[in-house]
């Protein structure tokens, strides 16, 4: 691999970690889930799966992707490995989730953050209204006793399971309004799940939950014709962003990451000489490329 593009690719691991480096709203707690989308309903074997983390502060929580966390710690480990010979192989699914989910209940502020052609973009949304019924049922979910919840939301009947014995309310993705902390949910068709994998509170100097100061604001239909576009014609896109002709704005994702010396970003310390190759694998997971079954459906009740 050429040394431009090894240094192209450091900087697209690691440049969140100085966007993010200030602490007006500490990450107080991160919890992950495994979530499972049935996008295609002709091809339900076949189904888009991810790992996502939610990132909680004081005062706002953030949703999206984990797959950047995944792919430091891959390099951590090979990079600690005594027989390390300068090759790194890195592994994934091929598909990471673009959107993330900034929800700050106490001013009622949603923002759904995008990144489309190397930009973040930044579209202000209703907070969600999800009338939830609270049931006696409960469960243990990961050690913790939780309850369940049921409510429609953009066109599906959800269950969730949340829990009191932290000290959080919030949810993933844009399940929001209960109680307590929601440690899974599923649609009423199993075509939606988040299923719980972990939670951990964080100290306050690894990371901070925050909006990037470069997203560019828009509206949602100008972003549905951005990203129709895209489809059509990535290399245009990214061409066009190159020339300088594309909105100006910035190249860093809208999520969190560890930052400090107990956050241990491997990217930050790395030497580019130790470095001989880079090899991108795509795992064993079969996803299907066609989407006839949104997250949010016409809801016509």
């Amino acid at each position: 691999m050429k040394r431009k593009h090894l240094i192209i690719l450091i900087l697209a691991i690691s440049l969140t970690s100085a966007l993010y480096a200030q602490q007006s709203d500490p990450a107080l707690a991160r919890v992950l889930y495994e979530f499972t989308h049935i996008n295609d309903t002709l091809q339900p074997d076949k189904p888009h799966k991810e790992e996502m983390v939610l990132y909680i502060g004081q005062h706002a929580s953030l949703y999206g992707s984990n797959t950047g966390e995944q792919i430091n710690q891959q390099i951590q480990k090979q990079l600690e490995d005594p027989s390390f010979d300068g090759n790194l192989t890195i592994t994934g699914s091929g598909r990471t989730t673009q959107e993330s989910y900034y929800a700050k209940p106490g001013t009622q502020a949603f923002k759904q953050l995008s990144r489309v052609a190397g930009e973040t973009y930044l579209v202000d949304e209703d907070y969600p209204a999800i009338d939830w019924h609270v049931a006696d049922e409960t469960k243990e979910i990961g050690g913790y006793t939780a309850q369940k919840a049921t409510g429609r939301f953009k066109g599906r009947e959800y269950t969730a399971w949340f829990t009191t014995e932290v000290p959080f309310q919030a949810g993933p993705w844009k399940l929001q309004g209960l109680p307590g902390l929601i440690l899974e949910a599923t649609d009423s068709r199993q075509e939606v799940v988040f299923r719980y994998a972990g939670f951990e509170t964080l100290e306050e100097s690894e990371a901070a939950v925050l909006l990037p100061d470069n997203a560019i604001p828009t509206t949602q239909k100008a972003l549905d014709k951005l990203v129709e576009a895209y489809r059509k014609n990535p290399q245009a896109a990214h061409s066009a962003r190159s020339q300088g002709t594309a909105t100006a704005g910035g190249g860093g994702g809208p999520l969190t990451v560890r930052v400090g010396a107990s956050g241990g970003n491997p990217m930050t310390s790395i030497d580019p000489s130790r470095i001989k190759s880079v090899n991108v694998k795509k795992d064993n997971t079969q996803i299907s490329p066609v989407e006839n079954n949104p997250l949010e459906l016409e809801d016509n009740r």
